[in-house]
């Protein structure tokens, strides 16, 4: 008996008509692998990354933005200049006229002088630091970004220094009429407001690309040597009334 007499049923399962393998699905419409993305604005204070190939010796790295003064930003234009100067001198005159009505007894003496000579130690010690690493970078020894980074993190030391000495040294009461003694509040005075000016200098640095121009270089060597001779006038005249 052929197996097609037989009815549908019971025929063997290897005969059944098999249906197609696969029914004809609609097309699945992907979405996309990933939505454009908007392009991401980076702000503009972050510097690039600088390659390894490039050459340390004209990099700002690490070198502070501008306006940067230990902390927070410093004000564009003519006018908070002439502000900070005035506040200078201001603060310099009232020094010079509490000194004679300050009595301070023999402990009392002590004290006041050893926090002078400590606010020399740091504003001037923190003054030389900055003018050392100033004078490796014009060695060619150190990037103009080490320099600046190292005035940034003085600069409240030298402050700290400077306005340590005036209230010492009026606690203290000078003898207002000698001639010397006046030498060193002048010198005091010019350290003051030359401070302010290497303040904008630094900024200019920083605002440079590559290597700054000597029109740029030229404010700040002049500055740094009277901040100089401003310091060293100041501890020499205080010592040599020390001991007259």
């Amino acid at each position: 008996m052929r197996t097609s007499d037989l009815p549908a049923d019971v025929r063997p399962a290897s005969r059944v008509a098999r249906p197609a393998h696969r029914a004809a699905s609609p097309e699945v419409v992907r979405p996309a692998h990933r939505a454009a993305t908007p392009e991401v604005v980076r702000p503009a204070g972050r510097a690039a990354h600088r390659p390894r190939g490039a050459s340390p010796s004209d990099a700002l790295a690490s070198a502070p933005t501008v306006g940067w003064r230990g902390g927070h930003r410093r004000a564009a234009g003519r006018a908070p200049i002439v502000a900070s100067i005035l506040t200078v001198t201001v603060g310099w005159l009232l020094a010079i006229l509490v000194a004679p009505h300050v009595t301070l007894s023999p402990g009392a003496r002590m004290v006041a002088l050893f926090c002078h000579l400590t606010c020399l130690v740091v504003g001037f010690g923190a003054v030389l630091t900055v003018d050392w690493f100033s004078l490796r970078w014009l060695l060619r020894r150190e990037p103009l970004g080490t320099v600046l980074t190292a005035a940034r993190g003085a600069h409240l030391l030298i402050w700290l220094g400077l306005v340590g000495l005036l209230a010492s040294g009026a606690a203290l009461g000078p003898d207002t009429s000698s001639g010397v003694v006046w030498v060193k509040l002048l010198a005091v005075l010019v350290v003051g407001v030359n401070g302010l000016f290497l303040g904008r200098v630094r900024d200019r640095l920083v605002a440079a690309q590559g290597r700054p121009p000597w029109s740029a270089l030229l404010p700040g060597v002049a500055a740094a040597t009277i901040s100089q001779i401003g310091w060293w006038t100041a501890t020499l005249v205080g010592f040599w009334n020390a001991n007259s």
